[in-house]
């Protein structure tokens, strides 16, 4: 059974994989981080006795606006693409984990964060069934 640091983990690994060309944070950004960057976490795990399941995992990704305050829209684009496809297709799963995940979406979240397009993939994960 994992819980939300294993999860986080194995989900940033997966990201990575991607070599979107912008850094990556665990849970939170650095302080004053003013580079595109991206960020993965979650709300937390729900034990039951039949499931163990993170209901969200949150990778949100910051791009830097243009000077004149436009969408850097080919670079939010391409960085999602290769992180969606990442988190599809290249998450890898320790040795007799179970482990079941899902894109559910990817919205915009407007300027989360001042300066910056930001962007929000969700994915449900499920840990275990007994």
């Amino acid at each position: 059974m994992a819980d939300g640091f294993d999860i986080v983990d194995i989900v940033f690994d997966a990201t990575e994989s991607a070599n979107t060309g912008i850094i990556g944070y665990k849970d939170n950004s650095a302080d004053g981080e003013k580079n595109n960057h991206y960020t993965v976490r979650t709300t937390g795990v729900n034990t039951k006795e039949y499931v163990n399941k993170a209901p969200v995992v949150n990778v949100n990704i910051y791009i830097r606006k243009h000077d004149n305050g436009m969408m850097n829209r080919s670079l939010m684009k391409s960085t999602c693409k290769a992180l969606e496809k990442a988190l599809k297709e290249n998450i890898i799963i320790p040795e007799g984990m179970y482990w079941k995940s899902k894109v559910i979406w990817s919205e915009p979240m407007g300027e989360a964060k001042e300066g910056f397009d930001c962007m929000n993939i969700r994915l449900e994960v499920i840990t275990e069934l007994n």
